[in-house]
Parts: structure tokens; C-alpha cells; sequence
């Protein structure tokens, strides 16, 4: 790894790409490991699908298209079969085979305290059948219509390192993929420096090599770029993008993006942390929740707090995604309405809560909301948890009600039904993400009927029904939906994803 760490020095040390044909990039949130199965959320997936690929792909728009699997055809209601792409080699040299599809697969659910696991995507899978070197079976329970979008976020890793576990991937000794770059040094929140893999299955790599640099400050970052120490950075702060686009220097690279703001009540428990209101939950009173919708000003803080770079909505997912809904309208602020229905569910003077808050491009939301909840008797405070723990607390479910950010990963509504509307424990991979105690039987039975209605004009009724339900009991309550905004050199080419990912083979030199 001696060699691997100078390769890393000397991509931090080059002052032109054009010398070292290397693209530096400058990101907001770095991955907080090599393991592709460990800790599902975009600063992972967004670094390490420049390394490793999956058997079904996305494009920028959230179109699927061919993978490592250059084709498939269902056999029967449980049995999908897949045809690999032949030729294709790992980083170490080894072809890829069915075997190797087989252990990415049984590992995904085995890999040991996994804080936020990759399982909702296996959810119904029962296993692989190895048919030959190229083609292999996939085995579910029932009808899976979903199986193509849920595998462009399960990662291929070779046999030969399945068995390895987190620490033996975060040091390099078993980040072994077969994207564009293959690994030359990491550290936590140091560069991940990639070096290009001149056999990638995918055609030509425009950068012999890549860095992914954090840079948490949002100043530092523009700084970072309009110096020349980076030649991209994504998560452009919005108050920075005007002086981006007119500055003739640099480019701007903006698009719809899949990630929403949301705040998540807790519906269950009686007395959820950081809830004053004399021993009681008022968020499991739906008149409640549509209170706090009421109180907020959605194009105010798309338009002032997001910079224009948001769009209002009270929906948990975008309405351009499979299954949502295009044309709903939004909501208007009416603090009256707000004020009347908290009399009305018991609580004419209000109650005392605690927004706790993501860190991550959320803080000044999560101010406006306070403030708006405030104006309308609900004494609402904002704790910006750190990133580090943010997670880990959510998990345990330390938190009566929390803000964050969302991304509906798969382009379908299903995922954001599955994981975070669904019960927690009835069905295997479903519920994973449920941290506010939603889920009843019959909303259960729902999701999953849906999930397995192979109909696509029927199962995109069925989920717009579910997600009309979702925001009309305010059970997630949408604030907003983010814009993928990303900067960089005036002679780089690239298109702004809706997922947000950042891969250095799609930015090209002009």
C-alpha cells in the first residue's frame, strides 16, 4: 500500500489535469468506507459506483439500461435469468462469472452490524441459481417488477473477497470492482485516489486518474474550486450558484434531483423524545401533523432559504419518479387553519418540541420550519446533529421528530412505501428504514401487493394511491424537493444526475 499512498500524494500535488490527466473532485460528503455492502446512503453509493458496477444500470435521468447483465427475461412469476456481459474482468484480473453474482448476492444480507444495510433491495429474492459461467437465476417468492430497479444499487464484488469483511475493504485489500476506477489509496476523510481501469467493459476512461476530495465547508469548496486546487465540486451552495453561472471560468450543472425534504413524526410511542406535551404524543393525531404541514411556507423557503434551487412540494418523493404523483398541487401556508386544528385536537396553547436535524444542506430548513411551527404555538427548537451520529441516533430512535433528506434511490415510490411506510420486522426487507412507527396491516398488504403487480399502468395506481395516502395523513410530511447542483471547469462536460451521484467517467473534457 506504500505505492498506493505515493500515487495518492502525487494526485493532491498535481496543478493541472492536463499534466497528470487527473480529474480532482471536490465533495461535499465523503464515503465513510470501501465496502460496497456496508452503510447504504449517497456519500457511499454516489463514491463507490466509480468503482464498482451493478448488473442493471441507470442513466442520468433515472433510466434503466444494460449492466454487467447485457440481458434478462422473466421464466415465471419466481424465476428472473440474467446473461452476464462476457469478457469482463475484475480489477484483479478474474472474469466475472454467475459464481460471483451468486456471493455478491448472499452477502448483502450477512455482512455483521451493518448501521443502514442494502437488504430492502434483496427484499423477496431467495436466492441465485448458477446455471453457467454467463447466466444465472434469480429466485423470489412471487411476481417481482421491481427486481431491475432494486439491482442498480447491489455492487458486484468477486467471490474471492465475499468472505471479507468491512476492515479488509476499507484498507483496499478487497475493493476489488470492475468499474472505471479501481482503488489507489483511502483513509476516512481522506482522498479516495482512483486509478483508471483500462479494460473497463464500458468503453474509454476520459482520466488516467480521479480523486474524490472532502471538502465539508461549503465555502472552502467554492474556494477550492475557483483557486484550481479541484476542477468539479458538487452540492454547489445555492447562494454561490448565480456567481457560478456568470462567472465565464466555470460551468454550472444543474438538474432535477430524486432527494426530497422530509420531516418524519413519530406516530407511535406515547411519549417520544423531545416532546413536551404533558406525557402525550399529539403527532399520532393526524389534525396535528396537518397543523404543522399548515404552518409551513413552501415557496418560501424553496424560493428564499434553497435559493431557487427547490422546488415546493408535500410530497416524500418527486413527483417525476414511477408511481408518484405529477400533479398534485401544493399546499399553502394558512397559520390560521394550523392554530384552529391544534385547538381542535386538544392543544389551544401548543406544546414544546425538539426538531432534530440532519446536517447535511438541511439547517436553515429546519430554522424556517422552526420558525413557522413556532408562530403557530408549537414551541419548536432545532438540534443539528452531527453527521457521525445523525444515523446512529435514528436508528435507536432517539428522535420524536427529525428532518432529513431522502432520495428515492430506485426512481420508483416503492422503495420509499417499502422502507419507511411498511412495518418494521414482518417481512424480510421491508420496514428497514421505518424510524417513526408507521405500518398497519392494511397498509402493509397494500405495499406488498403492489410491490409484486407486474402490470406497470396497475402497480403505478396502486403506489399513487399509497404515496395520496401518505401525504394527505401527513404521515411524512414532504417539505421540498432538492436540485442536483454541481460546478466546474469551463472545459468539462457533464450532465447533473438526478440521483446525485458524482462519476468521474461521465465528466469529459470538452
Amino acid at each position: 500500500m506504500r505505492a498506493l499512498r505515493h500515487l495518492a500524494l502525487a494526485l493532491m500535488l498535481a496543478a493541472t489535469p492536463a499534466l497528470a490527466q487527473n480529474l480532482r473532485i471536490g465533495i461535499q460528503s465523503p464515503p465513510s468506507t470501501l465496502d460496497p455492502h456496508w452503510l447504504l446512503n449517497l456519500s457511499n453509493t454516489g463514491a463507490l459506483r466509480n468503482i464498482y458496477d451493478t448488473l442493471v444500470a441507470r442513466d442520468a435521468g433515472m433510466q434503466l439500461r444494460p449492466g454487467l447483465a447485457e440481458s434478462w427475461r422473466v421464466v415465471d412469476d419466481t424465476t428472473w435469468e440474467f446473461r452476464l456481459r462476457p469478457g469482463v474482468r475484475f480489477h484483479d484480473g478474474a472474469p466475472l462469472t454467475s459464481a460471483d453474482v451468486a456471493a455478491s448476492f448472499q452477502r448483502v444480507p450477512n455482512v455483521p452490524g451493518n448501521p443502514n444495510p442494502y437488504t430492502i433491495y434483496l427484499a423477496g429474492v431467495t436466492g441465485v441459481e448458477v446455471v453457467d459461467d454467463l447466466t444465472f437465476r434469480i429466485r423470489t417468492t412471487g411476481p417481482s417488477p421491481i427486481l431491475l430497479t432494486n439491482l442498480t444499487q447491489i455492487f458486484i464484488i468477486p467471490r474471492s473477497v465475499a468472505a471479507k469483511g468491512n476492515a479488509e475493504f476499507n484498507s483496499g485489500e478487497a475493493a476489488i470492482g470492475t468499474g472505471p476506477f479501481r482503488v489507489a489509496s483511502w483513509s476516512t476523510n481522506a482522498p479516495l485516489a482512483m486509478r483508471r481501469n483500462d479494460a473497463w467493459w464500458g468503453g474509454r476512461v476520459p482520466w488516467e486518474t480521479a480523486s474524490l476530495v472532502p471538502i465539508p465547508n461549503d465555502s472552502a469548496r467554492i474556494a477550492a474550486l475557483l483557486a484550481g486546487d479541484v476542477e468539479f465540486i458538487n452540492n454547489v451552495p445555492l447562494q454561490d450558484a448565480p456567481r457560478i453561472q456568470a462567472d465565464r471560468r466555470f460551468s454550472l450543472f444543474a438538474g432535477p434531483s430524486i432527494y426530497a425534504v422530509n420531516i418524519y413524526p413519530d406516530v407511535e410511542r406515547p411519549n417520544p423524545p423531545g416532546v413536551d406535551a404533558g406525557g402525550a404524543n399529539p403527532f399520532a393525531d393526524t389534525r396535528i401533523r396537518r397543523a404543522l404541514s399548515l404552518a409551513l411556507n413552501r415557496d418560501g423557503i424553496a424560493r428564499q432559504i434553497m435559493e431557487g434551487f427547490a422546488d415546493p412540494t408535500d410530497l416524500a418523493a418527486p413527483p417525476f419518479i414511477f408511481g408518484s404523483i405529477p400533479d398534485r398541487p401544493v399546499p399553502a401556508q394558512d397559520l390560521n387553519a394550523a392554530r384552529a386544528l391544534l385547538a381542535e385536537a386538544g392543544f389551544p396553547q401548543g406544546f414544546g418540541v425538539n426538531l432534530f436535524c440532519s446536517p447535511n444542506r438541511t439547517p436553515r430548513i429546519c430554522q424556517a420550519v422552526a420558525a413557522a411551527w413556532t408562530r403557530v404555538g408549537v414551541r419548536t427548537t432545532v438540534e443539528v446533529v452531527p453527521q457521525a451520529t445523525f444515523l446512529t441516533r435514528r436508528n435507536r430512535r432517539e428522535y420524536g421528530v427529525f428532518l432529513s433528506v431522502f432520495g428515492s434511490l430506485t426512481g420508483e415510490t416503492s422503495y420509499l412505501l417499502g422502507s419507511q411506510l411498511h412495518s418494521v420486522g414482518t417481512v424480510p426487507g421491508l420496514g428497514t428504514l421505518n424510524f417513526t412507527g408507521l405500518g398497519t396491516q392494511a397498509t402493509d398488504a397494500l405495499i406488498q401487493r403492489a410491490r409484486a403487480t407486474l402490470d406497470d399502468t396497475e402497480r403505478a395506481r396502486q403506489l399513487r394511491a399509497l404515496m395520496q395516502q401518505v401525504a394527505d395523513e401527513n404521515l411524512i410530511i414532504g417539505v421540498g424537493l432538492l436540485r442536483s447542483v454541481n460546478a466546474g471547469t469551463a472545459n468539462l462536460a457533464t450532465r447533473a444526475r438526478a440521483d446525485e451521484e458524482v462519476l468521474a467517467v461521465e465528466i469529459a473534457p470538452r
